[in-house]
């Protein structure tokens, strides 16, 4: 690996160590870190990767198309480590730009870049915390949780404050935005339903345990889990409870990672890496498997339903039988995956962190059943290769 490269993994490392000592903090008897490093948006045959000084753009043939800034001494808006949202012709970045002297404090600036330029468009300064996972756009408004315990809501045209809600603790989620509402999560152990044109709070759902992901929707019902050990059904109307898995007493451990659906069936991962398949209606437990790795990101599911993927913290990319849970294979690999897996077809992309490679793409063949590796992101150096 050549030296700039080498630098740039020791600035991440040394930085993501700052991150998960400094971002603690949840209502839910215990200590956490946050550790949502770091992800990739697709959209329109692009793949746009947080690379801390840079986002990256690559084609799905893993050919670097563009980096913006072109050159990390160009940076002027700090550390992006959270998928970037990505629009018509622009990308907006939540970073966090570092205290530069004894008195000064750090930023967390949200930008506006032009993604042909690169060129900033607008900021945002008025967040007093880190951005732990992305924001989402829609309707014309940029929705984001920020660890100084709001939500904020900015035009997406000119960056301006539309609104801010308070929590009553750090908000770590992705939100979810269908048509007028958002729902999302708090570390106060609520999940919120606001209205986006105001940000009117509509209801919230009280849990014994922290919220730290974007739940599913389904048929009106949102399914999420907890830092209380517990997954729930809520309806997404009135917040009410429809069921929760376990119903008694809590579980073993902690739900982080985004849940997925596919038929009458929702499936989730606790961060001991056991895998359930739950019934959607009623939260009977079809199957549960165990990975014995620790995963921190929610499962993905193949086009056809067939095949559940797991990106664990141990580097490996488990492939489950949807249907019973049974292991299919295990793709070893580098580093850490702290992300949910991005399934485009019969490819699946893969964000890490802590290894040679940033990017990896498996081809699925065979409906699932097995796979290949097709490349990676940074490429191996020559020498390493031995071409």
């Amino acid at each position: 690996m050549k030296r700039p490269q080498i630098l740039r993994w020791f600035v991440l490392s040394v930085a993501l160590i700052a991150l998960l000592l400094g971002a603690s903090g949840c209502v839910c008897g215990g200590s956490v870190r946050a550790t949502s490093w770091t992800g990739l948006t697709l959209q329109d045959g692009k793949i746009y990767v947080a690379d801390l000084q840079q986002i990256q753009i690559l084609g799905t043939d893993g050919e670097l198309e563009r980096s913006i800034p072109e050159n990390t001494e160009d940076n002027t808006f700090g550390s992006v480590y959270v998928a970037p949202a990505v629009g018509e012709g622009y990308l907006i970045v939540a970073s966090q730009s570092t205290a530069r002297g004894f008195l000064s404090q750090a930023t967390y600036p949200i930008v506006k870049l032009d993604i042909e330029t690169g060129g900033e468009m607008w900021r945002f300064e008025k967040a007093r915390g880190q951005y732990i996972e992305g924001g989402v756009a829609a309707d014309g408004i940029f929705v984001i949780g920020n660890s100084d315990h709001n939500v904020y809501a900015l035009d997406v045209d000119t960056g301006d404050l539309e609104w801010t809600f308070k929590t009553g603790h750090r908000v770590w989620a992705t939100p979810l935005i269908v048509g007028d509402t958002v729902y999302i999560g708090s570390m106060d152990s609520n999940l919120y339903a606001l209205r986006l044109s105001d940000g009117e709070e509509l209801w919230k759902f009280a849990a014994k345990g922290a919220f730290a992901s974007t739940p599913a929707l389904r048929d009106g019902v949102l399914y999420t889990g907890t830092f209380g050990n517990r997954f729930y059904a809520i309806d997404a109307d009135d917040g009410t409870e429809i069921w929760r898995y376990p119903d008694e007493q809590p579980g073993d451990n902690w739900f982080w990672g985004s849940p997925v659906i596919s038929g009458d069936t929702v499936y989730a991962v606790d961060v001991k890496g056991k895998v359930y398949a739950l019934n959607a209606t009623s939260g009977e437990v079809f199957w549960s498997k165990e990975l014995d790795a620790p995963v921190r990101a929610g499962p993905a599911l193949t086009e056809d339903g067939s095949t559940l993927l797991v990106s664990s913290q141990d580097g490996n990319l488990y492939a489950l039988d949807a249907d019973d849970g049974s292991r299919k294979w295990t793709a070893v690999g580098e580093g850490k995956g702290y992300v949910t897996p991005v399934v485009d077809g019969d490819v699946v992309y893969e964000a890490r962190v802590h290894g040679s490679y940033r990017v990896r793409a498996l081809e699925l063949l065979e409906g699932g059943e097995r796979y290949s590796e097709l490349w990676v992101y940074p490429p191996p150096e020559e020498s390493e290769t031995g071409e």
